[in-house]
């Protein structure tokens, strides 16, 4: 019987955190600690599974800052400060910095740790009345809690956890070099894997840029024709090639080999990238299967061919492209945290069967031995939101798949020598895993500003290489290089929210600062200044007046003064395909309501959309190609990336609940989301 493969890609990676003399955030060390190390070492236990790890140049060269001793965080210098002596500012810091952690899994199953975030939440309190003993405990805590499942349950790391409170300084300073300490482990334990044949390694380009944005800003008018672009326009193509040739050069000096693979930074691909690929001799790489679609230009595509690695083809050579499974890297993503990871793993494989039945009725059982499924997804984020930092779930799964006998795990480089079952591609959509657009990075009027900041320093460059000398036109190229980095731009706009939002911004517009200094160049006053433009509405906002519409055309501005109900943010660090909705606008007037969904993209093809209204339950239902109601005389507007509904409001004598479901189909399931919501209706003015 013939097996379906399956190649799981782990990307892991941080933008470049150092202003000055620290790095101002400390993930890399965070999640050095808990993850870098800890989640390929359940490998050992299945020595069957195979695995890639993709490897962000600018994360291993943190890795190797850290372990010189060259930079710290802002962490660790709060840390080794003597509780003794914090000061009032000190002390302000911690409070602010030293929760950032999952509650439930970090915080909650520790009672001195869950006893200190309590206290916190007065933090004037805090700041005034934490004893000494408190901020010592507190320092040592959120340090502790961010050690791994293997590396909490040995050595000095349980010990802490068993002692739980009353902590010494002895022991803090001796936990931050136990963190040095499996920093410098994190190196070996993927050579060491890879000498086991387990798994393979691959890189992204050096500071993780949308490399397509790079060679020309204009790639973003293919999904989008009417995308506003930087001004001067960004068209670099020699940044995109020394990305990706620094990128392959760390990844060498680190693993001291080149790698077969890269994932392109957020899996974004356009011809030219994958030209660029091609002539540093990379054998894969990998993007999202609605790019795949995009690309295949007969119409005829069928939703089981993201399963087929592709040759793609050009005058100067080949490689070979594989396509990212939305729902089943999704359903590990953002599903199984909250099951049952016995379930969530019998889930896993049951879609994983389907899959390969799929195959055969499509394609016959030969399609097999080309076929792969592709689940790639953020090797790092995730795992604070399961149970025991993901390692009962993966040893279920991997538990699964070591006995499937229908199912079996490859590296990507196992089976890019293979002939192509599907037509080779000679295009390749310019896109990313993202809704195969490049919207996060250069949708919004934030971001175009931000690249305005980035393309004005860049073309300044240009034009002054000839009077820099080798040193200060290299000084203020690597500052680029790093702006140019895709976090700065995915933390612009209203799509995702973080507490450390305005410190990306700050990154950003440092590196283009230093770029005009080693230019010897005044630094821009619009350099200088935050780059957000936008007003947050991250907070429910309830209407203050009726409706005055006028005619159809001003209903949607009149919405966008109205009532405004966000949905959930949790996770921003990670992008999820399914939820394509991200807010709703409502309001009335004397005779309808009106409510606007919102989506954060264009809306996906098959979705469906159903409005509930409790406790009468009478529902909406809206699809692609319907839309049906249980209320008389309801009317819809439709938009690319808004629906409107309009409601009678003799159906409602007060305020209403609103449950809103949403679905969009899948090859072999569907994603569901649903929220409950009250609205609030404004009687007519007397």
């Amino acid at each position: 019987m013939k097996k379906l493969k399956v190649a799981f890609l782990w990307h892991q990676h941080q933008p470049y955190y150092k202003l000055g003399e620290e790095f101002i955030l400390p993930w890399v060390l965070l999640h050095g600690t808990k993850d870098y190390f800890d989640i390929p070492e359940v490998l050992y236990e299945f020595p069957n599974i195979k695995q890639t790890f993709n490897f962000a140049p600018s994360l291993s060269l943190q890795i190797d800052e850290y372990i010189t001793g060259n930079t710290k965080d802002n962490v660790q210098r709060l840390t080794a400060i003597d509780s003794e002596s914090l000061n009032i500012d000190e002390k302000k810091e911690i409070i602010e910095y030293f929760f950032h952690a999952n509650y439930e899994n970090m915080i909650s199953p520790y009672p001195r740790y869950k006893e200190l975030f309590d206290w916190s939440r007065n933090k004037d309190y805090a700041v005034h009345n934490f004893s000494a003993q408190d901020w010592l405990d507190l320092q040592v805590w959120y340090n502790l809690t961010w050690f791994g499942y293997f590396s909490s349950k040995s050595g000095l790391v349980r010990q802490l956890f068993e002692k739980g409170r009353g902590f010494t300084e002895i022991e803090k300073k001796s936990l931050q070099n136990e963190q040095n300490d499996i920093l410098k482990k994190i190196n070996y334990q993927y050579r060491k894997l890879y000498e086991l044949g387990q798994i393979e390694l691959s890189c992204s380009p050096m500071y993780h840029p949308i490399l397509p944005l790079l060679i020309n800003s204009d790639a973003a008018h293919e999904s989008r024709p009417n995308q506003p672009l930087p001004t001067p326009i960004f068209n670099f193509p020699e940044d995109a090639s020394l990305q990706m040739k620094l990128g392959l050069e760390y990844f060498k000096q680190t693993f001291d080999y080149y790698p077969n693979g890269v994932w392109p930074s957020e899996g974004s691909v356009s011809d030219d990238v994958l030209e660029l690929m091609i002539e540093n001799n990379v054998k894969w790489i990998a993007t999202d299967e609605k790019v795949l679609e995009n690309s295949i230009k007969d119409g005829h595509y069928l939703p089981t061919e993201k399963f087929f690695p592709r040759k793609y083809v050009m005058k100067n050579g080949e490689i070979t492209v594989y396509f990212r499974d939305h729902f089943l890297s999704d359903r590990i993503g953002f599903e199984y945290s909250k099951w049952n990871e016995f379930d969530a793993a019998n889930d896993f494989m049951h879609h994983l069967r389907s899959i390969r039945s799929e195959i055969i009725k499509n394609h016959g059982e030969v399609a097999l031995d080309s076929a792969c499924v592709s689940v790639i997804l953020d090797g790092e984020n995730c795992w604070e939101y399961y149970k025991d930092n993901g390692i009962p779930f993966l040893r279920s799964l991997f538990g699964l798949l070591t006995h499937s006998d229908v199912i079996e795990t490859v590296k990507f480089s196992d089976i890019i020598e293979g002939g192509n079952f599907l037509n080779p591609l000679s295009h390749i959509f310019a896109g990313s895993w993202i809704n195969s657009n490049f919207d996060i990075w250069i949708g919004h009027k934030d971001d175009i500003k931000a690249w305005d900041l980035l393309s004005k320093a860049r073309h300044e460059l240009r034009r002054n290489s000839d009077r820099l000398n080798p040193v200060q036109y290299e000084r203020a190229l690597h500052s680029l290089l790093i702006a140019e980095g895709s976090d700065w731009f995915w933390w612009y706009g209203p799509e995702h929210q973080t507490v450390n939002k305005p410190d990306f911004d700050k990154l950003f517009r440092h590196y283009i600062g230093e770029a005009y200094r080693a230019m010897n160049l005044q630094v821009p006053e619009d350099v200088l200044m935050p780059v957000e433009l936008i007003e947050e509405r991250d907070a429910e906002m309830t209407p203050k007046l009726q409706i005055n519409k006028v005619c159809i055309n001003d209903l949607n501005l009149e919405l966008d003064k109205a009532g405004y109900i966000p949905f959930n943010t949790e996770l921003s660090a990670m992008h999820r395909i399914g939820d394509f909705l991200d807010s709703i606008n409502y309001g009335n007037d004397n005779n309808y309501i009106y409510i606007k969904l919102n989506s954060n993209n264009i809306l996906p093809e098959n979705y469906q959309i159903k409005l509930i209204f409790p406790p009468q339950n009478k529902e909406i239902f809206i699809s692609e190609n319907n839309f049906s109601s249980e209320i008389r005389k309801c009317g819809i507007v439709r938009n690319s990336d808004f629906i409107i509904i309009i409601i009678p409001i003799s159906e409602f004598s007060h305020n209403t609940n609103l449950l809103i479901e949403t679905n969009t189909s899948n090859v072999h399931n569907q994603y569901p989301k649903n929220q409950t919501f009250n609205l609030t209706i404004i009687k007519e003015s007397k």
